[in-house]
C-alpha cells in the first residue's frame, strides 16, 4: 500500500544556521518512563550529528515521578522555560488529569505553536488533541487506548492503522516502544535515513520503518480493520 501523503504537508527541515535545537520535554507525574525516556535516547544520542539541548518542562520545578516510579526534575516551568523549537509530549496515565487543567493546557498550547515541531507518543496524543491545535490534521495514538484521546479530539482525523503519523509539524506515535519509531523516523528527516538506521543498529532495536504498519492495531477491537 502506497503511502498516504500527509495534508498539511512534510516534516519542516532544519533552518542553515539555526545552531542548537532546544528539545522541550514535558514531563508529569504518571507519565509513560519508556514513552519519554525512548525518544530521548533518539535525541540526544551523541553520534546521531543533531546538536540538541534537551530540558524538561512542567507545571513547576518540583520533581515528578513517572508511573514506572521514576522521578524527574524539571528544569523550566511551561512559564519560564527559553524558546522551545521542539515540544514533546509522553503519554501515560496521567495525561487523563492533565487535559482536565484549562489553564495548563493553555501555557501547553502556546510551547506547541511557538515550537517548529511538536511530537506526542502514547496518550500524549490526548493532550495535542485537547488543545484544538491538531483539529483537521492526522494523528495516532496508542491502540490499547485509542477511544479515550478520540473523544478528546473528535476534530482530529484519526488514524487507526499506523505505528507513527507526520502531518505537517506534528509527528503522533501509537503506543510505548511506537515512540522510538517515530522519534527515528523524525531523526532520519532531520539529518539523514543512514544516520536514523546507524542509531537503532546501535541501540540494538529493529525499527519499523512504514509507518503504516502497525502490528497491534489487530489486537484491539476499536482498531482492528
Amino acid at each position: 500500500m502506497a503511502p498516504i501523503p500527509p495534508p498539511h504537508g512534510p516534516l519542516p527541515k532544519i533552518p542553515e544556521g539555526s545552531g542548537k535545537l532546544r528539545i522541550g520535554a514535558l514531563v508529569f507525574d504518571g507519565m509513560d518512563l519508556l514513552d519519554f525516556t525512548g525518544p530521548m535516547r533518539i535525541f540526544g544520542d551523541p553520534t546521531n550529528t543533531l546538536d540538541v539541548e534537551i530540558v524538561l518542562v512542567s507545571t513547576s520545578l518540583k520533581p515528578i515521578r513517572s508511573s514506572h516510579q521514576v522521578e524527574f526534575t524539571p528544569h523550566y516551568t511551561l512559564e519560564n522555560a527559553p524558546k522551545l523549537d521542539f515540544f514533546f509530549i509522553p503519554g501515560g496515565f496521567g495525561t487523563r488529569t492533565y487535559v482536565k487543567q484549562e489553564d495548563v493546557l493553555k501555557l501547553v498550547a502556546n510551547r506547541i505553536q511557538e515550537a517548529t515541531w511538536c511530537m506526542s507518543v502514547c496518550t500524549g496524543a490526548g493532550i495535542l488533541a485537547k488543545t484544538g491545535l491538531i483539529d483537521g490534521y492526522r494523528a495516532t495514538t496508542n491502540k490499547a487506548a485509542f477511544e479515550w484521546p478520540v473523544g478528546e479530539g473528535p476534530k482530529v482525523d484519526w488514524v487507526k492503522r499506523a505505528r507513527w503519523v507526520q502531518d505537517g509539524k506534528y509527528v503522533t506515535s501509537s503506543g510505548v516502544s511506537a515512540g522510538i519509531d517515530a522519534a527515528l523516523f523524525i531523526l532520519s528527516e532531520l539529518t539523514s535515513y543512514k544516520t536514523a538506521e546507524e542509531v537503532a543498529i546501535r541501540i540494538e532495536y529493529t525499527w519499523h520503518k512504514i509507518a503504516e504498519e502497525d502490528p497491534f492495531a489487530d489486537m484491539y477491537e476499536y482498531t482492528r480493520s
